[in-house]
């Protein structure tokens, strides 16, 4: 019973360290009088989700057609830390068709708020753009934007007040889009993606598809009256049969490009690495006249019908390891072309044929390259034929030619990508990543307290899987910076983070000391002693822990707390032991001791010879003692199972239960999700949740409960 508690305050004080978040639900058959905060009483309506949203909260949108004829303005911002989502519940494929006539102001979507993430939603139909884009620091994942009048995403100014760059859309990632049959009725507007004339700095397309619109694939246009716009990262994208549509019907007047980058208004250094034009139904890649000095690095232009790649007299755009085949007319290249490349016409270029390829034949609209097209043949001297680049990694000696690395799985022909984000919190810091075009093998987190990688740490190795991991080994007030690396070789971006609060004699967050990151250096932490020269191994809630401190005679442990509190202390597995605290001898079980100490100052010793790892201090509070022993004493009121749980778990209640909510946190203390109890017999699907240990909390008028669960 007594291990039981301890472990409850601990998990319970991590999801009270952290602001609880809440899920919103939308479904076809919802109604905006309910709750809306559990899928048995959910919301009808987008905007009635959006309007109750703040930071942190996520909307999940059932699948199925959700129908609205009007624009959905967004204005409100969630922040750097804590984005309002707006997510497909589940697998499930929710479209917001917009039933609306063609006009400039019958957008479906307005997104003019900051700190958004939008994942796995369609929209289609609106009378405009799908969706306008005017906002900052948001992210669109796995959107797709379709049978729109306009654009299908588009990256510009909503206000027209909106006159300087400085006050355009910024550092906005969209990731994994998919646009196409958008027309407007003169065959001449309609693109897939645009980030055009009122666009900031900062903005990135990444493994986007745009194929099969009436106008370009990409339009990144700018006019001399409203000024240049930011410069524009394109990233393992692809631009295929534009200017046609699905059903065969063809433009009169579209430029049918694949990538339209820029116009001769202003001279922009865009960025388009590892991206792919084919059958586009004017030029593949294009500067439209923008004769600045765009970076084009490992793409891929095949069968287009105008040129493969076509830019213009005076330009001092930059060719690396950049690849073009089946066109009949040589291509227009203009700036720096001496590193490797093969361009049709050029001198001094490889001779490119059809055995170069695994296969000529597409695969799917939305995925062509994932059969095969245009990866390159194993017996291809396009392979390693390239020079290295910023932003480009590769497999062999050298990168290939060409859009798609040799030996990836890149369904994008993307170059492989890990991108960090770093939060910092009361006494942690919370990191999250994505992975793009890369087959994971390992994965390894490192820390500096500065930018420079030279001196970083390995501190974790953790699944291939995982995707968040919260460092609780930092000071607050200082600043941290992070680095994931994957399969041995292939780096994130740098993220930093400064951790909030107070440290030391009065401090009342939680305390983490990790020796093989920080061996006896410490804020909070008074060391005396020797590491030991000889490494060992443990693994600990995840971590790899390897470096320790030689408990003996000469050493001494001191602190102090504010506060009751328990100790952990972790030591070799195999250890079961004494040591002292306060002069007082604890057993260790397993190689972990876990001790209640009241507030004030505290001295751990050598009882008998051990090597330790890893302790922390974790505070408790009266209230959170009294309330979680109470809940100890009354759990066999309650009854939970299975646990584990792999898809469903059930949940018994009392009658006294019978009003209140059914919340399910996990170990950062964000709320995944919340529903109302409907009886005293209810089932909870967690089918969709990765695995590891949550914290299962019940909320009724007459009390509240908590209890740990592990999800399979």
């Amino acid at each position: 019973m007594k291990k039981n508690i301890l472990f409850i305050l601990v998990l319970f004080n991590i999801s009270m360290a952290n602001s609880w978040a809440t899920n919103y639900y939308v479904a076809t058959n919802g109604n905006d009088s309910n709750s809306g905060t559990s899928t048995n009483s959910p919301f009808q309506t987008l905007s009635k989700a959006i309007n109750q949203a703040s930071s942190g909260d996520t909307i999940y949108v059932r699948g199925g057609n959700h129908n609205y004829n009007s624009t959905l303005v967004i204005t409100k911002n969630g922040s750097s830390s804590a984005k309002i989502n707006v997510f497909a519940y589940n697998n499930e494929i929710p479209i917001l068709n917009f039933s609306m006539s063609e006009g400039a102001s019958n957008r479906g979507i307005v997104l003019d708020g900051d700190y958004w993430h939008w994942k796995g939603i369609t929209i289609q139909g609106a009378g405009d753009n799908g969706m306008l884009l005017s906002g900052n620091n948001n992210t669109i994942e796995n959107c797709i934007f379709r049978n729109n009048k306009d654009t299908g995403l588009q990256l510009s100014r909503y206000s027209t007040s909106a006159n300087s760059i400085n006050q355009w859309p910024t550092n906005n990632l969209i990731l994994g889009c998919e646009s196409y049959d958008n027309k407007d009725s003169g065959n001449e507007n309609a693109d897939g993606f645009a980030a055009k004339l009122t666009c900031g700095t900062g903005n990135i397309f990444r493994n986007c598809v745009a194929h099969h619109n009436i106008d370009d694939g990409w339009d990144l246009y700018t006019k001399s009256d409203t000024g240049p716009i930011g410069v524009i990262v394109l990233e393992g994208c692809i631009a295929h049969h534009n200017g046609t549509l699905t059903t065969g019907g063809t433009s009169g007047g579209g430029d049918k490009n694949g990538y339209k980058l820029g116009s001769s208004a202003h001279q922009i250094n865009h960025i388009v690495r590892r991206c792919i034009a084919f059958n586009n139904g004017k030029h593949g890649f294009t500067d439209n006249g923008n004769i600045g000095a765009i970076e084009f690095t490992n793409n891929t232009s095949y069968n287009n019908e105008g040129y493969n790649w076509h830019t213009r007299d005076g330009a001092s755009h930059v060719f690396k390891n950049n690849l073009s085949f089946d066109n009949a007319t040589n291509d227009r290249i203009r700036g720096n072309s001496t590193a490797p490349n093969s361009f049709i016409g050029a001198t001094g270029g490889f001779a490119v044929t059809s055995s170069d390829f695994v296969t000529l034949t597409m695969g799917s609209n939305a995925n062509p390259t994932g059969n095969g097209f245009l990866n390159l043949n194993v017996s291809s001297d396009l392979i390693d034929a390239g020079v290295t680049s910023t932003g480009i990694t590769y497999t062999g000696s050298k990168p290939d030619l060409g859009a798609i690395e040799s030996g990836t799985t890149s369904g994008g022909g993307g170059t492989a990508e890990i991108l960090l984000t770093a939060a910092g919190g009361n006494g942690s810091i919370n990191l999250n990543w994505s992975i793009s075009n890369l087959t994971v093998t390992g994965l390894e987190i490192y820390r500096d307290t500065d930018s420079n990688p030279s001196g970083r740490v390995r501190i974790a190795q953790v699944a291939t899987t995982t995707r968040n991991y919260t460092d609780s080994n930092v000071s607050n007030g200082t600043t941290y910076y992070y680095w994931i690396k994957a399969n041995a070789s292939i780096n994130s971006n740098v993220a930093s983070a400064t951790p909030t609060g107070s440290n030391g004699g009065g401090s009342t967050s939680n305390q983490i000391h990790n020796f093989t990151v920080s061996e006896k250096n410490s804020s909070f932490y008074t060391i005396s002693g020797n590491m030991n020269a000889t490494d060992g191994f443990v693994n600990y809630n995840g971590l790899n822990l390897t470096r320790r401190l030689k408990i003996e005679s000469s050493t001494s442990i001191v602190f102090s707390t504010t506060v009751s509190a328990t100790l952990t202390l972790v030591f070799d597995s195999n250890f079961t032991g004494n040591i002292k605290v306060d002069n007082v001898s604890y057993a260790a079980s397993s190689g972990i001791a876990t001790i209640s100490i009241a507030s004030g100052s505290h001295t751990i010793t050598k009882d008998n010879v051990a090597n330790l790892y890893y302790m922390s201090t974790t505070y408790n509070s009266n209230r959170m003692t009294n309330e979680v022993v109470k809940e100890i004493i009354n759990e066999a009121d309650i009854v939970i199972y299975p646990n584990p749980a792999q898809d469903d778990l059930q949940i018994k209640l009392p009658n006294k239960y019978s009003n209140g909510t059914i919340t399910v946190i996990d170990l950062t203390g964000k709320e995944i999700l919340k529903e109302s109890i409907e009886n005293n017999q209810n089932r909870v699907d967690i089918s969709y949740l990765k695995s590891g240990i949550y914290i299962l909390k019940i909320n009724s008028t007459t009390g509240s409960y908590t209890k740990p669960f592990i999800k399979e």
